[in-house]
This record gives C-alpha cells, structure tokens and sequence, in this order.
C-alpha cells in the first residue's frame, strides 16, 4: 500500500468539543495524528491536524465523513496532501521577533512592514497582538532563510521607524527571550528623569557650564573621563546638606518605581550602574530595594564636596564591565541580562547584554541598540520582555497590592 499524509484545515465558529467531535471521525476511520495546531482569533477556531497512514484506501473515508460533520455543523473544512521534509526543513529555520510600540498603526503601517518584510525575503510566522489601549503592541515572529542579526533587521526598518514614529526591539527567537534574569539602568534620564550632575552644578552657582559639558560627554563629543573630573571641579566646596536635600527630591522616571515591583515580583535582579555617584545611588537602592549599585564616589571632607573622586571612573569600559561582572556573580548568561540607557557611555553596555534598550536616547545610541523606546514610560520595557497587556493588569495587581500607585500610572 503506498503511505499517505494529509493536513486537514478547519475553520469554525469556537465553541467546545469541535477537535474531539474530529478526532473521533479520524480515529475511527483508521489515521495517525501526527501533529495538531489550533488557535482562536475573534471567536473563529482555525484547527489543523497532520495525518499519517500507509493504507491510501482510508483517504476517501474520511473525506466523506468530514464532509458531512461540516455541513452538519456548518463549517468549513479542506485536506491536503503533505510531505514530511516540509515540515522538518522550514526554508525560513532562523527565526527572530519584532516587537514594535506606536500610539497607533494604522492600515499603512501593517502593508509597509510587511512589504520590507516580503522585499527581504523575510517569512512573517506569527503576529500577536500584546495590547491594544493607549499604546499599540504587536508582535512579529519571522523567518530568514540566513542567520540575519539583529542590527541587520533593525537596518531595514530604519525608514519604516521614521515613517510611522514606532519602537522597535529586534530579538532572537531562543529559549533565553524570555528568561531574562538581571536588569542594568543607567541613572540619570533613565531611571531617573533628571542629570544630577547638572542639577548639583545649579546649587553650585555653574549650572549652564555644567550643562554644557554634560551634552558634549553624552552626545560622546567629549570624552567622558575628562569631562566628569571637569565638572566635579565645579562643585568643589558645596555642602553636603544640598546634597542630602537634592536626593530627597530626585524625579524619578514615569513607570519606573512600578516596574521595578513587577519586576521584583518576576524575581529579576536589578542594578543602577552609572557615571553619576554612590552618594545618590545608594539612597535610591535603598529606597527602593534595589540589588546593586555601582557608581563615581565623590570625595566629601568635612562636611562639603572637595571637587575629587575616589577610586576607579565608571564610564563606558567600567559599566560594561560591572554588567559582566553582575551576571557572573548571579551565575546568568548575558543573554539573560536587559541593559537600559540613553547616552555615548552606556553603548558598550547595551551592545554586551542580551537586550540592549537605548531609553530616550541620543541617536548615537540609538543606532547601536537593539531596541528603542521614545516614549518617557520604563514600564513599556515589560512589552519587549513578551509579556500581554493582560499579564501586565495581572502582575501589576498582585505585586502593586499595598502599594500607593495602580496599573496605569502617570508618576
């Protein structure tokens, strides 16, 4: 007897029982399932089934009883012929997800990304949909026939991105997507919506040359090193008063104090690693418990700032290191660390973690990153971490309870 494999394709109003009412017809009539994907989309069931059996004789059997249960129970169905190579050697086995965060995405928008797609050859697997309130999330799954990177991908969206006004993250599809472990902030315009530094040189009496020095170091036209001794000089003789005043009174990023307790609550550790200073980043890992901290030490003797720093420069080199050197010490991979930041010394950091996020970024940065949020919300960092708009209402009720802020917030 010649061996026959069918894919049968049903397309039905969901309700209960329609996969056992057709797994009845096929197991009487003698066929091996070999395979089952179903999913449900607006109330319709679509259902395929992979059938096997050496005994071509079964095929008009179950055509005929399948046809009568359809028009019975009026839905549609169709069987094809299939082979096994097909479903064994995809020409599209590379896979990775593009996650994109707009206002809106309007009908344009959905044929344009999908004709860069077609136009590179690229295979849409699967669209999700992750939330569709204020902001709009959808997910793509795709297919290359060659390992494409990251940057490749993020590459040919770059018109798409200006065009449409949307985040993008591009991620390999892997098992370590989704098993995120350790995440990386960068302070000041990251998790904090403020430059201490700039805002200590305004207590100093130096405000705008403070400033200034600040966009050269994070726009990387100055190097960071220089430009940081630089500024410290500045405030040489400030007393610390005005510094414990300024910690009590640090903005916070809007999102930023509820992710940290959903993300808590997911069990992630989590670092501020930055150019600024410990006096300020210890407060703000206590305050809001927090796992590291790693940051300049500004010299303080007698009660005011001596316009020094102790012990090693944390700029480019130094955070992309304490990134490594904290997934060793938590024993993850870097492909389970998330790095956050907006400006020239955070590059290294975000290039070496698993999930570089340029936040706000400066477009040096945001040319090297694997993903980029322009919307002043760190919670939409949960999106790129695949997780729905209804799993965030979920988590954000039970790790929020007994806390003095809901889902959504406006911080």
């Amino acid at each position: 007897m010649a061996r026959s494999s069918l894919h049968i394709q049903i397309t039905a109003h969901d309700r209960p029982g329609i996969l056992a009412e057709t797994l009845a017809f096929i197991v009487d009539v003698g066929w091996n399932v070999v395979d089952i994907k179903q999913f449900v989309f607006n109330g319709m069931l679509n259902l395929s089934i992979l059938l096997d059996e050496d005994d071509e004789s079964l095929i008009p059997p179950l055509k005929e009883a399948l046809a009568k249960y359809a028009e019975q129970r009026n839905f549609k169905v169709a069987i094809y012929p299939w082979k096994h190579e097909a479903q064994a050697e995809s020409p599209y086995p590379h896979r990775s997800v593009v996650t994109l965060l707009c206002a809106t995405f309007p009908s344009s928008a959905f044929l344009e990304i999908t004709k860069t797609f077609a136009d590179l050859d690229i295979n849409i697997v699967r669209i999700e949909q992750l939330d569709s309130g204020d902001i709009q999330v959808l997910e793509f799954v795709i297919g290359t026939r060659k390992a494409h990177s990251a940057e490749d991908v993020l590459n040919a969206l770059v018109r798409f991105k200006e065009n449409y006004r949307v985040d993008i993250a591009v991620q390999e599809e892997t098992y370590f997507r989704r098993n995120k472990r350790l995440i990386v902030f960068d302070a000041d315009m990251t998790f904090l919506q403020c430059e201490v530094i700039d805002e200590l040189g305004k207590l100093a009496g130096h405000g705008e040359k403070m400033s200034q020095i600040t966009q050269k170091a994070m726009s990387g036209e100055m190097d960071f090193k220089s430009a940081l001794r630089e500024r410290v000089a500045i405030l040489k003789g400030l007393p610390v008063e005005e510094l414990e005043k300024l910690a009590e009174n640090l903005p916070l990023t809007s999102g930023a104090e509820n992710l940290v307790r959903i993300l808590k609550h997911l069990g992630y550790k989590i670092a501020l690693v930055s150019g600024g200073f410990d006096f300020f980043i210890d407060k703000l890992c206590s305050r809001y418990g927090l796992d590291y901290g790693v940051a300049n030490q500004l010299k303080i003797e007698k009660g005011v700032v001596t316009g020094e720093l102790e012990g090693e420069i944390i700029d480019a080199q130094a955070k992309e290191n304490a990134l490594v050197s904290l997934a060793e010490r938590e024993g993850f991979s870097l492909r389970q660390v998330v790095a956050v930041g907006d400006g020239a010394n955070d590059i290294k950091m975000l290039a070496r973690a698993g999930l570089g996020i340029a936040f706000n970024a400066k477009p040096i940065v945001q040319r090297q990153a694997q993903a980029s949020i322009n919307l002043h919300d760190l919670k939409l960092i949960l999106y790129f971490l695949g997780i729905n708009g209804v799993d965030l209402q979920e988590l954000n009720n039970i790790a929020g309870k007994g806390s003095r802020q809901s889902w959504p917030d406006t911080e």
